[in-house]
């Protein structure tokens, strides 16, 4: 009996080795697939992954994709296909993507190697990841800011990444080595350079983004001060005056450039006093009437005014800045009406009108009678000024006046040459952009020249809100 069951032994052995070899080397018959137990088999495809389909065919709805080296349990194989069992579902697999060792290529070891992790860093909005490194390419996905990303290669300003189990690529531009914070004013003052606009002459460009096709923000003069963000490919961004943008790096410095036309801040700063008929004055936080109110001025407070600008004036008063209507300040203290005129206290003013006569009337309103009518450049008296009306004396009479036609130079004619003592230097103070320098005092007419921020201009007289001067040779309005 031993010897009839060792023989038999032996070849039950051998024919199990040879069954086995069987099975990894071609696919059984149809008739032989119920009787293989299950194995253990790993995905082998070069590239990208491998359909699990809902049947043996290429046709067949897909299940779940496997990637490279995931294990699956092998139901049975025949024609060619693999029914198995992977990430807990079911389904089919062509049996030339699968292997019974898990491999690993040498591709994959590199590819962890060169990758380097970098996060997405947009201002606003999100950043399109493509299908390829083109503007026109697909969007695959979109990244918030602060997104992590594993970056494989850069190159021609695209980065070819993965994020969020996803492939594709972005702009290398929104890309940081450290990841953006949300709300970092600390860390902005520590980072964040402070540079000057250094332009020879005409005013620097702030646009949208960092090319020269981008819509300009804001045109900034020489010695502007900025605060600098990042600078990246010959463009800056930027901050300045409130408003964020794109300058070149080429026109920024470290230093405030010094220029002529730069004004020390004493000669800019001119004293007047509170005139309001009764009540207070509004110093408010900005040039608008709907601007909150910093302070209440009463008449006769003295201010210090730094400037003036489409009847606003800006101004300092009891240690506090703020805006306050030009038309209620006056160059002198304003007296009371029962009080008696002080010599010193008042001061002598120019008939301004552009042309024709100015009235003078018995009473500060347009319906009083008319006392006189004084021409352009007749010397007045002034007593007082109030709700846009002067008391005066002019050719020994007395009686009132609009405010708005006198001014403390006299008028300069085509005929009359002007006389340096008369003028007075100011300079332009426009929030951004240029002033149109014009033919005459009046909004439609010709622009003569457009004046920068800090332009030293040369006043001959100021009438309806206009003023006539010379700048950079030119005469105009």
């Amino acid at each position: 009996m031993k010897k009839l069951i060792i023989p038999t032994f032996c070849f039950a052995v051998l024919s199990t080795v040879a069954f086995e070899e069987k099975i990894s080397a071609a696919p059984l018959p149809a008739e032989q697939i119920n009787t293989i137990e299950t194995s253990n088999m790993y995905v082998n495809v070069s590239s990208g992954s491998l359909n699990m389909r809902k049947s043996a065919s290429e046709n067949a709805g897909v299940v779940a994709k496997l990637m490279k080296g995931t294990q699956v349990t092998v139901y049975s194989e025949s024609n060619g296909w693999a029914k198995v069992k992977a990430d807990g579902k079911e389904g089919y697999v062509s049996t030339k993507y699968l292997s019974i060792t898990k491999t690993v290529t040498v591709t994959t070891a590199t590819t962890a190697v060169k990758t380097t992790t970098k996060y997405v860093n947009v201002s606003s909005g999100t950043l399109n990841m493509r299908k390829s490194g083109t503007d026109s390419a697909s969007i695959v996905a979109k990244l918030t800011r602060g997104t992590q990303v594993t970056v494989y290669s850069e190159s021609r300003g695209w980065a070819k990444i993965k994020a969020n189990g996803k492939e594709g690529y972005v702009s290398t531009k929104y890309l940081s080595t450290t990841k953006p914070g949300t709300v970092t004013k600390a860390e902005v003052l520590v980072k964040t350079p402070t540079k000057y606009v250094n332009v020879s002459s005409g005013t620097l460009n702030m646009r949208k983004s960092g090319t020269e096709s981008a819509s300009i923000v804001a045109k900034l003069s020489k010695g502007m001060q900025v605060t600098v963000y990042s600078e990246s490919n010959g463009w800056a961004k930027i901050k300045v005056n409130g408003k964020e943008g794109y300058v070149s790096t080429k026109y920024l410095s470290t230093t405030k450039p010094v220029t002529g036309s730069t004004p020390s801040a004493p000669e800019k700063t001119t004293t007047k006093y509170v005139n309001v008929s009764s009540g207070t004055l509004n110093m408010r936080k900005s040039g608008t009437e709907s601007a909150g109110i910093v302070a209440k001025l009463s008449r006769g407070t003295q201010v210090t005014v730094y400037s003036e600008s489409n009847g606003w004036a800006k101004i300092k008063a009891d240690g506090k800045d703020g805006y306050v209507s030009t038309k209620y300040l006056s160059t002198t203290k304003p007296g009371t009406e029962s009080t008696p005129s002080i010599p010193e206290k008042t001061p002598t003013k120019y008939v301004n009108v552009s042309s024709g006569a100015l009235n003078m009337r018995k009473s500060g309103t347009e319906s009083a009678g008319i006392v006189a009518k004084l021409s352009r450049g007749t010397q007045v008296t002034v007593y007082s000024e109030s709700n846009g009306w002067a008391k005066i004396k002019a050719d020994g009479k007395d009686g009132y006046v609009s405010t708005k036609y006198l001014s403390t130079t006299k008028p300069v004619t085509e005929s009359t040459p002007s006389i340096p003592e008369k003028t007075t230097t100011k300079y332009v103070n426009v929030s951004s952009g240029t002033l149109n320098m014009r033919k005459s005092g009046t909004e439609s007419a010709s622009i003569v020249a457009k004046l920068s921020r800090g332009t030293q201009v040369t006043v001959y007289s100021e009438s309806n809100g206009w003023a006539k001067i010379k700048a950079d040779g030119k005469d105009g309005y």
